[in-house]
């Protein structure tokens, strides 16, 4: 019920700014950045415009829509490769350090000791948000590559990424096509990229983080966005 007063509320807004072809649909955005090694700041490129940065399941703001963000998170995307790196099974994300598969991973401890803000043709709508919100540490969680005496054992992390750390956001959010959308991520200290093995079933795979992640779910506006205002 209060999805559908939300949605009302909204679309009838957008009629009385004379935008009564807004069609609004559930959207996710899904943005990213390499690993840096030596920062500690990671500005995300929010349109569909921005292509030259563009990684290729990344989900980003078309010009002409907004985006009503209702719940975000942030995240660490790794790479899921066979052990020689000859096979690519796509990428896994990461709501903690999985220090348990090796202690390299720590290096990315202080990505949930950062701070997200977000802002609108400069104006901040978002400060000081704490990542720590978006740490959710599974209770089932994966065994090294070592542990291969235990192979049966070893098991997959229990997080639920439709839920799991997603936080939802009141008041909403919302970027514009039209407009500068500034997320940014700060972090106490940079965080390394580490890689590692884990023994599974069928073989062995690698496991190796690549990307900072932020995940914004919401409502999209189509038509909504305005280059007058």
């Amino acid at each position: 019920m209060a999805q559908r007063i939300n949605y009302n509320t909204i679309i009838n807004k957008y009629k009385a700014q004379g935008k009564g072809n807004v069609r609004l649909t559930r959207s996710t955005l899904y943005l990213s950045k390499p690993i840096s090694t030596s920062s500690t700041t990671y500005s995300f490129d929010v349109l569909e415009t921005q292509n030259s940065t563009l990684a290729p399941n990344e989900l980003r703001l078309n010009l002409n829509d907004e985006m009503i963000i209702t719940e975000l998170g942030v995240y660490i995307e790794c790479l899921v490769t066979d052990k020689t790196n000859s096979v690519n099974y796509g990428t896994k994300l990461l709501p903690y350090a999985p220090t348990q598969l090796k202690s390299t991973f720590a290096g990315l401890t202080s990505f949930w000791n950062g701070a997200l803000q977000v802002s609108v043709n400069n104006i901040i709508y978002l400060d000081k948000f704490d990542t720590a919100k978006c740490q959710v540490v599974p209770r089932t969680q994966d065994n090294p590559a070592s542990a291969a005496t235990t192979i049966l054992n070893a098991v997959t992390g229990s997080s639920n990424f439709g839920i799991d750390g997603m936080i939802k956001i009141e008041p909403m959010l919302t970027l514009s096509g039209a407009k500068k959308n500034n997320i940014i991520l700060s972090l106490p200290s940079a965080i390394t990229a580490p890689s590692t093995d884990i023994v599974c079933d069928s073989g062995t795979i690698t496991l190796t983080a690549q990307r900072v992640v932020f995940i914004a779910r919401g409502l999209n506006a189509m038509n909504g966005a305005s280059f007058q205002s």
